[in-house]
């Protein structure tokens, strides 16, 4: 199967699993998503993308796509600043979760979320980094097969990531919790607590996330 005809496959398992599920607004929040079963043994399962303290008081939560040009200026601009002042003292944690926008940004995330060991957030960082060089590539599967190399995975792990259904159905989970029970539509947005942050505003973010810790201090 090409490359293309895979994302079009995964962008179309994305469109018809999330056909038909809605959540009531009102609903309890949920649970982390929980790994998928393997449908191969041995083959990568789904893991959240933490960062930070596990036991910190306030949690910030990310709502990205792969290849949407705003998430990638956060996080070359201003999630170092974050990941500086806030994860690595400790103060919050931070999950990075998925909310494609195309078939293309759907198959970069299962590549990442495929990667070996801890390594997949660091590749979710590379391929913001080189945005521009993979999307508008002639042939996509060519850099991101590069990358994903840089991350320990094989062409046939590759391959094997792009059917990997589990780690599919997962993300397509993630993304219609967002939709439906937290109102997400745009990337990147951003939980943190209760509040809800559109776009790459990252004084909002901050502003929220001191005002949180504040909160919970007293």
């Amino acid at each position: 199967m090409s490359f293309r005809r895979q994302i079009a496959a995964v962008s179309m398992g994305l469109a018809l699993a999330s056909a038909g599920v809605a959540l009531a607004a009102d609903a309890p929040k949920p649970a982390p998503p929980a790994a998928t079963a393997q449908s191969t043994p041995g083959a990568p399962v789904y893991r959240e993308f933490v960062l930070g303290k596990p036991t910190a008081t306030v949690t910030v939560i990310e709502y990205a796509s792969l290849t949407c040009p705003h998430c990638a200026h956060f996080a070359e601009e201003d999630f170092p600043k974050l990941k500086k002042d806030y994860i690595d003292t400790g103060k919050i944690k931070y999950i990075y979760r998925d909310y494609p926008l195309d078939g293309l940004a759907a198959a970069a995330a299962l590549i990442a979320r495929c990667a070996p060991g801890d390594r997949g957030f660091t590749m979710v960082e590379l391929l913001y980094k080189n945005q521009l060089t993979w999307i508008q590539a002639q042939s996509p599967i060519e850099p991101l097969r590069m990358y994903a190399k840089q991350s320990g995975m094989s062409d046939a792990d590759v391959d094997a990531c792009l059917k990997n259904q589990g780690i599919l159905d997962t993300i397509r989970d993630v993304q219609s919790t967002a939709t439906n029970l937290y109102k997400i539509e745009a990337t990147p947005t951003f939980l943190v607590g209760d509040e809800r942050v559109s776009g790459g505003d990252y004084p909002k973010v901050k502003e929220l996330i001191d005002k949180a810790l504040t909160t919970k201090t007293k």
